[in-house]
């Protein structure tokens, strides 16, 4: 709480927080090789928040880079099912509420105006006009499918290349929102301070120009603290 970008969302709301600690939980789960708390963790997160799809793509392809196809299929089935498992009650209770409440107020297209406004490009390309909101939507699209495609070309292997990916796609998205707010790019911030800051159990983490990390080795001879031990030529050994 003492860190402003947990700070902030803690004050102004009420899902960005446990979202941005879901993606966190979701990304060290998939480093580590656990694909179903992944899975569990990105359910959750898209469930409180449709911003937290780009973390699905990032940690499967986090997965399948590090741990192969089947964790990576698995942690996308079980986000995909948890997910609907949370989603479709509302969705088949209430689903013109479901659409003006989730995509229709976020983007600016609801009868009540959003109170994202800030002055980001993609929310002054939308005041425009239609066709401003049609161009802001389309670039908004291009970037997602950009970061896809980097994604497939060359897929993260650490928590912190996932981590930076995953921020990188969030900022391109709330900059190209047609409404948005800059409280939002707290949470690409918090992506990349977190996972530079923590150590995910099973994952070594090698910095450039640091000696190799192995096993301890002893003095040659096999005695710690005593000479090196000779074995005699005619027994076919020879001096350590």
């Amino acid at each position: 709480m003492a860190s402003p970008v947990v700070a902030l969302p803690l004050a102004v709301s009420g899902v960005d927080l446990p979202l941005a600690g879901l993606c966190c939980l979701a990304l060290a789960a998939a480093a580590s090789g656990r694909p179903a708390l992944a899975g569990a963790a990105l359910a959750g997160a898209c469930a409180l928040k449709w911003t937290a799809l780009p973390a699905v793509a990032v940690a499967v392809a986090l997965l399948a880079a590090c741990r192969g196809g089947r964790p990576a299929v698995r942690c996308a089935l079980v986000a995909a099912g948890g997910t609907a498992l949370l989603v479709l009650p509302g969705a088949l209770l209430q689903p013109v509420e479901l659409w003006r409440q989730v995509f229709a107020f976020p983007t600016g297209r609801a009868a009540v105006p959003t109170p994202a406004s800030s002055p980001l490009p993609g929310h002054l390309l939308a005041e425009l006009g239609p066709w401003g909101w049609y161009l802001t939507v389309g670039l908004l699209a291009v970037a997602g499918l950009a970061v896809a495609l980097s994604l497939s070309v060359r897929p993260p292997r650490t928590v912190v290349a996932a981590a930076d990916r995953l921020a990188l796609g969030l900022t391109l998205a709330f900059l190209l929102a047609p409404a948005g707010r800059f409280g939002y790019l707290a949470l690409p911030v918090l992506l990349a301070v977190w996972a530079r800051s923590v150590t995910v159990p099973g994952v070594s983490r090698v910095v450039a120009g640091s000696p190799r990390v192995g096993p301890p080795v002893g003095p040659p001879g096999g005695r710690p603290g005593g000479r090196p031990q000779a074995r005699n030529e005619r027994s076919g050994g020879h001096f350590a």
